[in-house]
């Protein structure tokens, strides 16, 4: 438990050297944001309870969903902040925007919570990749991420499916969603190179267990069915 002078050391000094990243700063309070100015202008931040500055060197990034020039106008955010931080610009698009995002980014998010929570990384079925078509994303990539999230966490099947990530598994009525060409064929090809992958991890599992496909389910986190499942659907010998 850190106590002392290192429990006072502020945000930008123990980003000191390095990147900092503010999020939603559309949002921040009128008091945060003159602080904020501050440290960008003077390039030092005073500790609580001391009087000394110290030098900081951080490189800053923001991100916001709001239009900061109309919040300008409106009296809720400082232009003088705003021109300090408008040094590069990046417009991303909402997710329903640019839908060709959405099936990596799941897939990317898949292997991060199944990292994390210590769960087999179940690829997307294509159902539920057209599921992630049809949603419209108010809640952008965090909606997105919660629902992968939720999908990891749940799943039980060899496949991530719509039921999982809490979506119906087909568009709204009188819709039809169809993957582009492109997505088609990267969902083809990480489920080729999953099934490699898959393949040979139960190979070496089961090679270290003499064969003993119990042990082996054990060695790999999963249920011993599940593994037989596995055997069967990747024609694994031995």
């Amino acid at each position: 438990m850190a106590t002392g002078v290192d429990a006072r050391a502020g945000t930008f000094e123990r980003a000191d050297g390095g990147t900092l990243f503010l999020d939603e700063i559309g949002d921040m309070a009128p008091t945060t944001q003159a602080r904020v100015l501050r440290v960008l202008q003077e390039r030092q931040v005073v500790r609580v309870g001391a009087r000394k500055p110290l030098d900081v060197d951080v490189r800053l990034v923001a991100a916001t969903h709001r239009d900061l020039s109309a919040e300008i106008k409106a009296g809720r955010f400082r232009e003088d902040l705003f021109y300090r931080l408008k040094v590069v610009t990046l417009h991303l698009p909402p997710l329903r925007e640019r839908r060709e995002d959405l099936v990596p980014l799941a897939m990317h998010f898949v292997s991060r919570f199944s990292a994390r929570h210590g769960r087999p990384e179940r690829p997307l079925s294509r159902s539920a990749a057209r599921a992630l078509l049809a949603h419209r994303w108010p809640g952008n990539v965090r909606e997105l991420e919660h629902a992968i999230e939720q999908a990891v966490l749940v799943a039980e099947g060899a496949e991530v499916e719509p039921s999982d990530l809490g979506l119906a598994a087909a568009a709204p009525s009188g819709v039809r969603v169809d993957l582009p060409d492109h997505l088609e064929d990267l969902h083809e090809a990480v489920d080729e190179v999953t099934e490699v992958a898959e393949r040979r991890l139960i190979e070496r599992a089961l090679a270290v267990a003499d064969g003993n496909r119990t042990h082996a389910a054990r060695a790999l986190g999963i249920s011993r069915r599940a593994l037989l499942y596995k055997i069967k659907r990747l024609r694994v010998e031995g």
